[in-house]
């Protein structure tokens, strides 16, 4: 028998077991799935799932893959119904938040290309390579705070470009799995963008109800799944977490701009907004707390418990934003 012979015979196990790796995690993924009520892109609903190659690069390569995938995604039908969640496998499990925020960003990027690849447009698909492309705006941490694949919504538009799909990433590296980007494997979920729209204004109690779970596993996986946390009183009071985050921003805007910080202009999208929280100095926020301490029963109890500054608590209920988060460990 030959080299090369027992080279190919020798590769068709290996192979095969990377194979069955594979569909091993996509059926503890789908299982995973269909337990979980959520708007969010890894929510039920028909999936189609696509195991990618090792992308620790930008090449055209790539770019072709990712295309003739894409194509796919927007045709899949099931029944006449549109398969609306398209989840990207990654080669390898990832092993720290680092390494899923760098190859999160870098398939984000290719797909962006692959995007403009079946659009003919070479200017653009040359900007998503060079990660340049206009409108994407990022956070404290440089993580990516509107993080869709195709064409941008306009703010405040009253619909969103079809084609567009919403981006995330989930991984197994969280401590709890009451954190709302916790999966038993590491996964990259897409959805159509316009779900998320339709769903705000159709059915606000659905996204209400999301919000509050990402606020209740963010304060779980920064401070512990032990946490007192009475869920009810939780429920009513973080409204007003929420809106000191904005204010805060308002003020953070209006200092760099120098104009009044209750100008119609300086309000943001809560993803900029948090961004902007997490960089105001402490004191500001405290003044904040201060201010409202007799209606921020929750906070207060906290706080106790913690001994975390108001700031650093109110953060960790809203840290969602972005293509990966790192939790603030």
């Amino acid at each position: 028998m030959s080299a090369q012979l027992q080279v190919q015979l020798g590769d068709q196990p290996i192979q095969k077991t990377k194979q069955l790796a594979a569909h091993a995690r996509e059926q503890e993924i789908r299982g995973w799935i269909a337990r979980k009520e959520s708007v969010c892109p890894y929510a039920p609903g028909l999936a189609r799932f696509v195991q990618l190659p090792e992308m620790t690069i930008l090449t055209m390569q790539h770019v072709y893959f990712l295309a003739k995938e894409l194509k796919a995604f927007y045709q899949a039908r099931e029944n006449g119904k549109r398969v609306g969640r398209w989840m990207l496998m990654p080669a390898f499990e990832w092993t720290s938040h680092e390494q899923a925020h760098f190859e999160a960003e870098q398939v984000f990027w290719l797909l962006n290309a692959a995007y403009y690849h079946l659009k003919n447009d070479k200017k653009k698909l040359k900007a998503a390579l060079n990660r340049d492309l206009p409108g994407y705006n990022r956070g404290y941490m440089s993580e990516i705070l509107n993080p869709i694949v195709g064409k941008l919504p306009q703010l405040n538009a009253d619909s969103v470009p079809p084609n567009s799909l919403f981006y995330s990433a989930l991984s197994p590296l969280y401590k709890s799995k009451q954190f709302y980007r916790y999966s038993p494997h590491c996964i990259i979920p897409l959805v159509y963008a316009d779900e998320f729209h339709e769903l705000k204004t159709k059915h606000p109690k659905v996204t209400e109800n999301v919000c509050f779970d990402i606020a209740k596993g963010g304060l779980y996986e920064l401070f512990g799944d032990d946490l007192d946390l009475n869920l009810e009183a939780f429920r009513r009071e973080l409204p007003l977490w929420g809106a000191i985050i904005d204010r805060v921003a308002e003020i953070f805007r209006a200092s760099a701009t120098g104009k009044c910080s209750h100008d119609e202009s300086l309000k943001g999208c809560p993803a900029s907004n948090l961004a902007l929280f997490r960089l105001c100095q402490t004191n500001l926020v405290n003044q904040f707390y201060e201010k409202y301490a007799d209606y921020l029963d929750v906070l207060n109890s906290l706080i106790d418990q913690t001994r975390a500054a108001p700031g650093k608590i109110i953060a960790a209920s809203f840290a969602g934003s972005g293509l990966y988060t790192i939790p603030d460990y």
